[in-house]
């Protein structure tokens, strides 16, 4: 399981890298709840294709996501709660304006569907330097 889930990570990273926005709608369940990094609620896995597609044509169409870690810890045999690491370059704000390199974290609640795991919730925040030292913002694995 942890392997399956480990492997969903780097599927993500190479959907975002690729800019394949229907294989990163393949990893999420048809009701996803998805908080993305500006506090907007994305409900559905339509609405997150949608939505990714649109800023993956214009704001994040150059941009290169890194998986920094993951941990993992099992709620019940089906469910994980996960937290990622993740560093993202060569974006840029809505008015094509270059933006600095950045880290974040995502929350994921992960839950097997038949084979494999799916995200079924995820909240991402941006992780501000100057705030959060180093030793409380990485995984340990």
């Amino acid at each position: 399981d942890e392997k399956a889930i480990r492997e969903l990570g780097r599927v993500w990273e190479a959907a975002w890298n690729s800019h394949d926005m229907e294989l990163l709608a393949s990893l999420v369940t048809p009701g996803i709840d998805f908080i993305h990094v500006m506090g907007g609620w994305l409900g559905g896995r339509d609405i997150f294709q949608k939505y990714h597609a649109e800023r993956h044509a214009t704001q994040f169409r150059n941009s290169t996501n890194r998986l920094q870690g993951m941990a993992i810890r099992p709620l019940t045999p089906d469910i994980c709660l996960v937290h990622v690491n993740w560093s993202l370059s060569g974006d840029s704000d809505p008015d094509g304006t270059p933006r600095q390199p950045r880290e974040g974290i995502f929350t994921w609640i992960v839950r097997r569907d038949g084979t494999k795991w799916l995200i079924d919730a995820a909240h991402n925040t941006n992780i501000n330097p100057q705030v959060v030292s180093a030793a409380y913002r990485k995984p340990t694995s």
